[in-house]
């Protein structure tokens, strides 16, 4: 009896220890589960934004030139930005007592995050050189310098470089004391010195087409190299030790390394030419004064339609900037409830000429209207459903397709602007952008009425393509 008890006591001990033993190694599963839930369930970080190809141009048609961004990833060309709808608001955030109309652009940064605006008057004796954040529109320093020639900035906005009449260099850092560096006295022309990407050095040309490379932090002139190019200039410093040569005597355009001193040809043309800070695309001018762009690598074109030269006007690039600054923000549209018009082109060959094409945010589509002759008096009213503040308008003319549907259709030469609140306005249609300079207007709605035309080579038809009111 006393065996038995034992082996039941030690049956009883060893189903504890059991137990015990099966609950501890429960538990670590459960802490294995969990540390392995936590780990296969990371905090999720969200994807880096990819930069917009941003294109900076300059267009003239022989009235007011205007410059303007063009963001290239959008084949179309629709998605383009006025330059003085930026300047416009820089201005405003500065809360001066000077006119907007002393302002110009100097450049952006390549990063696309700040823009360095020229103030110039004629109450000043000296250029200053303002720099903004782009994100928060505020100004974070300036530069004074003499007005002379030329002030040449680094591409990250934070240093300049300028020269007096006797061909002296001199140089600032974010807006503090001036340095002066060398002396040019081979008694020539200089073409504008270009910073390298970081902005420790600059190269220019000399009159013997050497190609001079200064050093900043030490002061002096580092490196010398033989172009071998006559006309030549340097049109950029590009992050791989490439600089971008334009020889308009030969009228090619070059890459040479400044490390090898190699030099080869990238294309038999020097209109205009600007590569994109991570070197993968190039834009250019053709022979015809076309907008080009192409894959470096591959050679092979990136389809574009520029606009605004579909309507006449002779285009530029100027520089690139490849950025994740949301750069859309300053270009204002004030949206339409209703469009109505007195008359419409009847849809022709699956293209469509309705009213409400003149608001589509497609410059390829426009109204046209449909009475025969060249549709004086007739109309088109734009109601905003509400009352607006308006300070002006943007507007694509005629039917700006293409260049040939520009040239064969009418484009409106003056028209009269009528507004709610009782006010008249005519209209001369010279410019793409037209502000209300006095005063804003408030308004519900804009009625805008054609009241002479510039007649098109082969249709009797008016058509406005694209407006915008801001």
């Amino acid at each position: 009896m006393m065996q038995i008890n034992k082996i039941a006591l030690l049956v009883l001990i060893f189903s504890i220890l059991g137990g015990c033993i099966q609950s501890n190694e429960g538990q670590k599963a459960q802490e294995q589960n969990e540390n392995h839930a936590a780990i296969s369930q990371p905090k999720k970080i969200p994807p880096a934004k990819r930069p917009q190809n941003w294109l900076l141009f300059e267009a003239e048609n022989g009235n007011m030139p205007m410059d303007y961004l063009a963001d290239m990833d959008d084949p179309t060309g629709n998605t383009y930005i006025d330059l003085y709808e930026i300047i416009g608001k820089l201005h405003a955030s500065e809360g001066d007592a000077y006119p907007e109309s002393e302002l110009y652009l100097d450049r952006f940064s390549d990063d696309g995050r700040r823009i360095a605006l020229c103030r110039e008057s004629t109450e000043l004796n000296y250029l200053v050189i303002k720099i903004f954040d782009l994100s928060t529109t505020k100004k974070l320093y300036e530069f004074k310098v003499p007005n002379r020639d030329y002030a040449i900035m680094s591409p990250d906005l934070r240093k300049c470089v300028y020269t007096d009449d006797n061909a002296v260099f001199y140089y600032m850092n974010r807006g503090q004391k001036t340095e002066a560096l060398m002396r040019l006295n081979d008694g020539h022309y200089l073409h504008l010195p270009v910073f390298s990407p970081e902005g420790s050095q600059f190269a220019l040309v000399d009159s013997n087409h050497n190609i001079l490379i200064y050093d900043l932090s030490k002061n002096k002139l580092v490196q010398q190299i033989k172009s071998g190019l006559d006309g030549v200039q340097i049109e950029q410093w590009l992050y791989n030790d490439n600089l971008l040569l334009s020889s308009y005597d030969l009228d090619k355009t070059y890459l040479l390394n400044i490390r090898t001193g190699e030099k080869r040809l990238l294309m038999k043309a020097t209109n205009s030419p600007v590569i994109t800070s991570d070197n993968h695309r190039v834009a250019y001018l053709n022979s015809k004064g076309e907008m080009q762009q192409r894959d470096i690598q591959t050679g092979l074109p990136i389809k574009y339609s520029n606009v605004f030269h579909r309507i006449g006007y002779n285009v530029s690039p100027t520089q690139w900037i490849q950025t994740t600054t949301d750069l859309m923000k300053y270009r204002k549209s004030i949206p339409a409830q209703k469009i109505v018009a007195s008359s419409t082109l009847p849809d022709q060959a699956g293209n469509s000429y309705a009213a409400r094409n003149i608001m589509d945010g497609d410059a390829s589509t426009a109204w046209c209207e449909g009475v025969k002759g060249d549709g004086i008096g007739e109309w088109i009213k734009i109601d905003f459903g509400s009352m607006q503040e308006l300070k002006g308008f943007e507007l694509i003319n005629g039917l700006a397709k293409s260049s040939k549907a520009f040239q064969a259709n009418n484009r409106v030469k003056r028209m009269k602007l009528e507004f709610s609140n009782g006010q008249t306005m005519m209209i001369d249609n010279d410019f793409i952008s037209n502000q209300f300079l006095d005063n804003p207007i408030y308004t519900s709605f804009v009625k805008i009425t054609i009241e002479a035309v510039e007649r098109g080579s082969k249709y009797h038809d008016t058509c406005m393509s694209e407006i915008r009111f801001f």
